[in-house]
């Protein structure tokens, strides 16, 4: 898969949350400025069913959005590197509630925080240029079972 703009990598999350379930886990993979809060963005506004005001949780760890009935875990792990720096803040519970669908950026950041069940998407620049903001993004899903299935054929 591949968008052209942020825009477009924002409706490629709507398509996605369209398709998820509570309880699912994403990894998401890619540089710094790719576009991963974007397409949470798209994301959470399609499985929430409502607009939401989505940031990167760089700095919280965990930001948490709710609308209808569902909720979404937006995590970030840049800043972290150990388990003992993820033990106090809600991770684990955070990838264990079966009611909500859990995003991950920076989930490589720290090893062996990897959640038992989860696909993983990549994103790199097609090719970097001067203007990111409008440089073609490629999407790679990486996993299997049911969540893979449900998800490979917008790849």
């Amino acid at each position: 898969m591949k968008t052209q703009t942020l825009a477009q990598t924002i409706d490629f999350g709507r398509q996605l949350g369209a398709r998820l379930r509570p309880g699912d886990v994403i990894a998401l993979r890619g540089n710094l400025g790719i576009g991963k809060t974007q397409l949470v963005h798209g994301i959470a506004a399609s499985y929430l069913q409502k607009e939401v005001h989505v940031c990167s949780p760089s700095f919280t760890i965990i930001n948490q959005y709710e609308a209808n009935g569902r909720t979404v875990h937006h995590l970030d792990l840049y800043r972290l590197s150990t388990l003992e720096e993820l033990e106090s803040t809600g991770y684990w519970d955070a990838i264990e509630d079966p009611n909500a669908l859990v995003l991950i950026e920076w989930l490589e950041q720290v090893d062996r925080a990897q959640p038992l069940d989860f696909v993983t998407i990549d994103i790199q620049f097609e090719d970097e240029n001067d203007d990111l903001s409008h440089t073609p993004r490629l999407f790679a899903l990486h996993g299997s079972g049911d969540l893979y299935d449900r998800l490979a054929d917008l790849f």
